[in-house]
């Protein structure tokens, strides 16, 4: 099939349906909240996973079912952090010589997979509509605001 991905019936819901395009009444509806941190974690993992499983759930577009999705950002997130505080130590390139003598500036290696993590990160936030771009596209119900002035004012005039 052509085109882009379909967007989740949920993110549809969240952002609007602009092209009015039939939403399926029957897509199974799973429980909105924040999924049990993995065992597994350590401490920062289990810290993002917290963090980002609350910004999502305020958001809207947290359910107990993307739990392995959230957990594969926190991965990533924390797997690229690993890669920046090496090449902030070791810096970005090293310095080798040949068999003839010469000296050749090669790439660190954790530049490579750091721009790996990275490109995972981008694609798992644009599907949980964490980036700009995608978060631009997401309708937000805002809380009716009561203007006090405004209040008084209608009381006065009543």
């Amino acid at each position: 099939m052509s085109g882009p991905p379909k967007t989740p019936t949920h993110l549809r819901l969240v952002r609007g349906n602009p092209s009015k395009r039939a939403i399926n009444k029957h897509e199974p509806q799973p429980e909105k909240g924040i999924p049990p941190t993995p065992k597994h974690f350590n401490k920062q993992e289990r810290y993002w996973f917290k963090v980002l499983g609350e910004r999502l759930e305020a958001m809207g577009v947290m359910t107990i079912l993307d739990a392995m999705a959230l957990e594969l950002l926190v991965g990533a997130y924390i797997e690229w952090r690993r890669h920046r505080d090496v090449i902030d130590q070791e810096g970005e390139s090293y310095k080798t010589t040949s068999a003839d003598g010469s000296v050749m500036i090669r790439p660190h290696p954790q530049v490579a997979m750091m721009a790996d993590a990275w490109k995972r990160i981008c694609r798992m936030q644009a599907e949980f509509g964490m980036t700009p771009a995608s978060r631009s596209k997401v309708n937000v119900n805002e809380a009716e605001t009561i203007d006090p002035f405004g209040a008084l004012l209608s009381q006065r005039e009543d």
